[in-house]
């Protein structure tokens, strides 16, 4: 026997465990304890006929979901669904509130599933409904009943919004913001956490690990394992490049553009897509689930990088032990290199005419090197205007961005699509970079450059070199500099 159940976003889905339909079951004879009908319930002034049945009918609809994993019991026991009250007079919402449950990548706080009823009848003074599927939140995502108040068909009343312990039970996965930045010890993440992973766009180290046997997760409330199971909490830095580095935020874009890298967590095998809107732009969080109760549980992370060339990385926790080889565009601790104070070359651009108040001429300047990042994917813009998304497939390759500025008295133009050939990287044995692209504004020189450079290079030369070019409604350009920029390459 199969039964069909609505997942998240309204996805259907096969239940063939015989575990999840006794889990029905369990609910179903739970909810009858202490049912005597004492509350009268009503929709539109009218009374609901049997309101205890239609709270065990959505507790068995609401256990197959939990046997799914699309949420987890977050209660003491299994999850009841309540009524909302929506005034004094015994008028309720239309739909039942099953809970509490957690969301998986949601906060690890009161989460309810609404459950819609259909009316099937109704007369003058009754009316006959009937519960529908689920509506499960999407992962990290929660829903909150439409009142303060609960009640269920016995009487028996809860607030959802009760300051109350949790439960991790199996499934349990929740993202918490860290406010208050306690120390490791204050909150017994007392292992060892060497983990690191990134990609260019989104770079994730771990800074604590733990396995309390209880976790503070704010409001006075505390969260406890349930039967069967263990607390694993995993203290992250978060750092999202492809929301803070400008460069991803242009519009046009020719080919893959670029999209946001995922981070999952894997247990026993169960993998669980961490939501991106609860990760921070920058900032530290708390990567809080329960695993079964037995001696070495298998937890992992895995970095994802969607595009044109998918990438995934998964990594062991909490020691970072990877599953495979990492990319060696990507082997390094950061992707981003500290730059050294003196990154600056003074140069030269001698105008043969006047432009924008300026007279044709030499005109001093100095280029100064205000970024390095070193990895596989890198955004670079087009002669067109459109920006791509340039990736390094090359074995033993990576792609080092170095971004610029320029100050002096140049011509405010833009002639960075020609400009950029008149910069040179050196490689450490002598040779010449290759340059894969640019990005640039409205200025003379370009504003980053692109070069794919052997992938545990330590140290660059860069900088401007002798020679002429043709800039649109300006002419000829002659650009002269001497020596260049030593840049040695840190990533941490």
């Amino acid at each position: 026997m199969s039964l069909t159940v609505h997942g998240p976003g309204g996805r259907a889905a096969i239940l063939l465990s015989a575990g999840a339909l006794l889990l029905g079951a369990a609910a179903c004879s739970t909810s009858h304890a202490g049912a005597s009908g004492t509350a009268t319930l009503t929709i539109g002034g009218k009374q609901i006929v049997d309101p205890a049945r239609l709270e065990a009918e959505g507790e068995r609809e609401l256990a197959y979901t939990v046997g799914f994993g699309y949420v987890s019991p977050s209660g003491t026991g299994l999850p009841r669904c309540w009524f909302a009250q929506l005034g004094l007079s015994g008028s309720v919402d239309e739909r039942l509130w099953c809970g509490p449950v957690q969301v998986p990548g949601s906060p690890p706080t009161n989460a309810w599933v609404p459950i819609a009823m259909k009316k099937t009848g109704e007369n003058d003074t009754q009316i006959q409904l009937q519960v529908q599927p689920p509506d499960v939140p999407l992962p990290g995502n929660r829903s909150t009943p439409v009142s303060d108040s609960l009640i269920r068909a016995d009487g028996t009343t809860t607030s959802p919004k009760a300051v109350v312990n949790r439960t991790a039970s199996a499934n349990f996965v929740a993202v918490l913001t860290d406010t208050e930045h306690k120390s490791n010890a204050d909150l017994g993440l007392t292992d060892p956490a060497t983990l690191r992973v990134h990609d260019d766009l989104l770079a994730v180290n771990a800074t604590g690990y733990g396995r309390p046997s209880s976790f503070p997760i704010g409001d006075g409330a505390t969260l406890i394992p349930g039967k069967g199971t263990q607390l694993r909490v995993l203290r992250l830095h978060v750092e999202r490049s492809g929301k803070t580095d400008p460069a991803f935020s242009a519009q046009q874009w020719t080919g893959w553009h670029p999209q946001q890298s995922t981070l999952s967590l894997v247990v026993e095998g169960r993998r669980t897509v961490l939501s991106p809107d609860r990760l921070p732009d920058s900032g530290d969080v708390f990567l809080i689930y329960a695993v079964p109760d037995k001696a070495e549980p298998g937890e992992s992370l895995i970095l994802g990088s969607v595009g044109a060339n998918s990438l995934e990385q998964p990594v062991r926790i909490p020691d970072g032990k990877r599953a495979a080889k990492a990319p060696a565009s990507l082997a390094t601790a950061s992707g981003v290199s500290r730059v050294p104070a003196n990154a600056t070359q003074k140069f030269v651009a001698r105008t043969i005419v006047p432009y924008g108040g300026l007279p044709a001429g030499d005109h001093a300047a100095e280029l100064t090197v205000t970024g390095v990042r070193l990895g596989r994917q890198r955004p670079i813009k087009l002669d067109s205007g459109d920006y791509q998304l340039v990736t390094e497939t090359t074995d033993g390759k990576a792609l080092l961005e170095v971004a610029i500025k320029t100050t002096g008295q140049l011509p405010a133009i833009m002639g960075g699509p020609v400009t950029k050939n008149s910069f040179a990287m050196t490689l450490p044995d002598g040779s010449k970079a290759k340059l894969v692209g640019v990005r640039y504004d409205g200025d003379l020189l370009p504003a980053a450059l692109v070069f794919e450079v052997p992938a545990d290079v330590k140290s660059v030369k860069i900088g401007v070199s002798v020679g002429s070019v043709q800039v649109s409604a300006l002419g000829r350009v002659d650009l002269t500099a001497t020596g260049a920029i030593d840049l040695p390459l840190d990533f941490g």
